[in-house]
């Protein structure tokens, strides 16, 4: 006879027993006690032994430093690619007004409607708050989305918040945030007289983008070493630098520099092509030792004057339009003999490793070279109008933008109404809500297709009722219709399943008189 395994009592802990809820003893005695028995030999006996060091010590592309992290990414915002996707990512997360342009929408929770003090005041933070943050947001989710976080200064009084700022002054290599427990505490600001400033939250809103990906960097293995992994208590927690991440640009690094060295390879080709380099000779009968040597020199003369003519083509990046003639003394015949046919002619220049690099770089970002300029090109977008909206895939990736834009409107509302109100309301208990919307959204376009979708659904499954209904069927066997082919829940599927039963309604009848 198998044994009986030994379950928590569900006539222990009181009225929540009879719901079959376990007690705090038992469920601690089960699930968290095991926990005790983890020993360090068992984890080294089974390989469990890597260190951060580890991990990073033999990554792709080496550990970098935080400045070196931000100047890739600042290289590769001023691509043409690069910048064109983030841009269509921001304006897919965020949307917009049709006429009016703005982007944040403040606005009353369902709850609150009857209360008529929260609603005024909720109308008066949108009012004073909302333009502030319009003016801003976008910026700062482009920086946001680029850097991985955004900062903007906030200005502020006994009226609430009067003014944000966001610009070079906080640009995100310049700005060091501290961190206990991955929640904000303040901030390392390398500018002014003495290139540093101690700035508090009430003084800087920081968009912070969802760190997804690990990026190697220096700083991980001292902040893995001071650490305090097991302090449950989180005021108890040291303060933290909080690293570099959370950017879009980090994904598509490597797909961005082999597009880079591609284009450089064509380049040079087409450099060397638009060189019409000839080697013309010149007989020289009976030359003496010293005509020899200026003959010699002269010929290193001759390439050296070419290499520079190359160098200057490729540094300034025009290309070279005038032919190079060289002549070069030969002994025996008394005529110029042209020794070279020249390079313009020679080479053939395929593009499709670049596009092909393009876009791997465009596919990063789960966006189309078909929405960043590139009409000539085939793709699913083209077939409506090539739009934003109709891209999943710019949704998705777009969705990291809006919770971190959400965030710091948050952030901004809350430091308006510590300032003006002197309260600050939890984040389960806020009255009012922050949208975006605009039809231009990815995410707002997915919901409503998605909603149109199951309406159709409802009424595909509607009709096939009412023919079964017509044919005779039972409750019963309608019941066994919509949760074995419908896929309803049985709940659903009895409660529909009454319908068979159900009298037409009056109006029915007389309509077919």
């Amino acid at each position: 006879m198998a044994k009986t395994p030994n379950l928590p009592s569900t006539q222990r802990g009181g009225f929540l027993g009879l719901f079959g809820t376990a007690t705090k003893k038992s469920w601690e005695a089960e699930n968290i006690k095991p926990a005790s028995d983890i020993s360090l030999s068992d984890a080294y006996t089974y390989g469990a032994s890597t260190t951060i060091a580890s991990l990073i010590g033999n990554v792709k592309g080496g550990v970098r430093t935080r400045q070196q992290i931000y100047q890739d990414w600042l290289n590769m915002g001023q691509d043409s690619i690069c910048s064109s996707s983030i841009k269509l990512l921001t304006t897919t997360a965020l949307g917009g007004h049709d006429t009016t342009g703005d982007i944040v929408f403040i606005e009353k929770k369902p709850e609150i409607q009857k209360d008529q003090k929260l609603s005024k005041l909720v109308e008066d933070i949108a009012k004073a708050v909302g333009p502030i943050l319009n003016e801003v947001i976008y910026s700062a989710a482009y920086t946001g989305a680029q850097y991985g976080d955004a900062y903007g200064r906030i200005y502020a009084n006994s009226k609430g918040v009067k003014h944000i700022n966001v610009d070079e002054t906080l640009h995100p290599s310049l700005v060091q945030p501290f961190e206990r427990g991955g929640i904000t505490a303040g901030y390392a600001v390398f500018i002014g007289e003495k290139s540093f400033e101690r700035l508090d939250i009430s003084q800087v809103a920081r968009l912070k983008m969802p760190r997804i990906q690990l990026i190697p960097q220096y700083g991980i293995i001292e902040k893995s070493l001071k650490i305090a992994i097991a302090q449950d208590d989180i005021e108890q927690l040291p303060l933290m630098p909080s690293l570099a991440g959370g950017s879009l640009l980090y994904p598509a690094e490597d797909a961005y520099n082999k597009l880079n060295n591609t284009l450089l390879g064509l380049v040079a080709q087409r450099m060397n092509v638009s060189l019409d380099h000839r080697i013309v000779g010149l007989q020289m009968e009976g030359m003496t030792k010293e005509q020899q040597d200026k003959f010699g020199a002269s010929v290193v003369a001759m390439f050296k004057k070419v290499k520079e003519v190359v160098a200057e083509s490729v540094r300034t990046g025009k290309p070279i339009t005038e032919s190079i003639i060289s002549i070069l003394p030969m002994h025996a015949e008394k005529q110029l003999v042209n020794l070279s046919q020249g390079n313009t002619a020679q080479q053939t220049l395929n593009i499709d490793d670049v596009l092909v690099h393009a876009r791997l770089l465009a596919g990063a970002f789960g966006t189309d070279l078909s929405n960043l300029g590139f009409l000539d090109q085939v793709s699913g977008w083209m077939g409506d109008s090539g739009l934003a909206r109709t891209s999943s895939q710019a949704a998705e990736n777009s969705r990291g933008i809006r919770i971190g834009a959400a965030e710091f409107c948050h952030h901004v509302i809350d430091i308006h109404c510590l300032k003006r109100y002197g309260i600050v309301f939890d984040k389960s208990n806020r009255p009012y809500q922050v949208n975006f919307y605009g039809s231009i959204s990815a995410l707002e376009s997915e919901r409503q297709r998605t909603n149109n979708d199951k309406a159709n659904a409802v009424l595909v499954m509607g009709q096939a009722m009412q023919v079964f209904k017509d044919m005779g069927a039972t409750e019963e066997i309608m019941e066994n219709l919509l949760s074995k082919h419908f896929m309803l829940d049985e709940e659903d599927a009895k409660l529909y399943a009454k319908i068979v039963n159900a009298a037409p309604p009056p109006m029915a009848d007389a309509g077919m008189m």
